[in-house]
């Protein structure tokens, strides 16, 4: 058992890819929807660009995932560690629908150049309970090109190609790949209202299929259809 599609989209455009509750309190380390996001030890604009929200080891993104199908839960991602241009990013999803329940850990590698940030591997862990049966399960994929997730700069019209060829191996014996290519495209400029604030937002449509998110300068990603940025701490 793979991950779905969508799952695996937000967990590469958390930033991704990758998502209602009470809106959680803000603590003096987190940034306000103003907050330019340039931190220690980062370049101003962010390691990963200035869309990115990367700022360091620590940086975390709290989100509020619902389907509007009865499936909910948190989704939570962190920056864990960061070498040179390489940053490690660890996110766990907990979600809860009306037959089953799915916990989900996703280690993911990416490299920030001159390009944007790009995606090179990740190892996800998950467990799905149902009322007749459990299930421990893992994925570990590499992308082959590495898949540009985020430019490292976004204007009004910016479009990108994220090519996410990869091989994976899974839990199941599986040994196997897929050849995947999906196109971006910056088509406004909007405010947006979420339980972690108002921003100020670019809006991204994927011009494939179609899907549509919002990224703040200094934030990263802060919403979709199904999830919202409830909290963003560095």
């Amino acid at each position: 058992m793979r991950l779905s599609a969508a799952f695996i989209a937000i967990s590469s455009m958390f930033t991704l890819a990758c998502m209602g509750g009470d809106k959680l309190g803000r603590g003096d380390d987190t940034a306000s929807p103003d907050d330019s996001g340039d931190g220690d030890g980062v370049v101003a604009g962010g390691l990963c660009g200035e869309y990115s929200g990367v700022d360091g080891v620590g940086t975390t993104w709290e989100y509020d995932y619902n389907d509007g199908q009865g499936t909910t839960g948190p989704y939570v991602v962190e920056v864990t560690a960061i070498d040179g241009k390489d940053v490690e990013l660890v996110t766990t999803l907990n979600i809860e629908g009306t037959t089953f329940t799915q916990d989900s850990t996703t280690t993911s590698q990416y490299r920030c150049g001159d390009e944007g940030m790009v995606l090179l591997a990740s190892y996800n862990f998950y467990t799905v309970v149902a009322s007749n049966y459990e299930y421990d399960g893992w994925t570990d994929t590499t992308y082959t090109n590495g898949a540009l997730v985020l430019p490292r700069t976004l204007t009004l019209g910016t479009s990108w190609v994220s090519d996410q060829t990869n091989t994976y191996t899974d839990s199941n014996g599986g040994d196997d790949g897929s050849s995947l290519s999906y196109t971006f495209e910056v088509t406004a400029e909007e405010d947006v209202n979420v339980p972690a604030g108002a921003y100020t937002a670019l809006r991204v449509e994927t011009v494939d299929v179609p899907g549509v998110s919002h990224y703040a300068k200094g934030v990263g990603f802060v919403k979709t259809s199904y999830f919202q940025l409830t909290r963003y701490s560095k």
